[in-house]
């Protein structure tokens, strides 16, 4: 049995975009070492990450790196806007 997990994180495309460009490489050198559990699709304003693992722990698994990697991505995309915009 497969396990799958879709999200969908909504932005404004400049943030989306920065989010994205931040965490693909993860998945790409992912795929050189392992099955891939993760996809990303960028589409405007959305960013969708669909998980699959063969059982439920693994899946738990990948969530739970994905989901802290997209948040700490987040977070680090409104610290640079809060510097551009403080002129540091």
């Amino acid at each position: 049995m497969k396990f799958e997990a879709d999200f969908e994180f909504e932005a404004d495309e400049e943030t989306v975009r920065a989010i994205y460009e931040s965490i693909k490489e993860e998945q790409e050198r992912g795929t050189n070492t392992r099955p891939s559990f993760v996809d990303l699709v960028l589409n405007g304003n959305t960013l969708r990450v669909s998980m699959h693992g063969e059982d439920a722990t693994k899946l738990r698994a990948v969530a739970n790196t994905w989901l802290r990697l997209l948040k700490v991505a987040a977070e680090m995309v409104q610290v640079v806007k809060e510097c551009d915009t403080s002129g540091f």
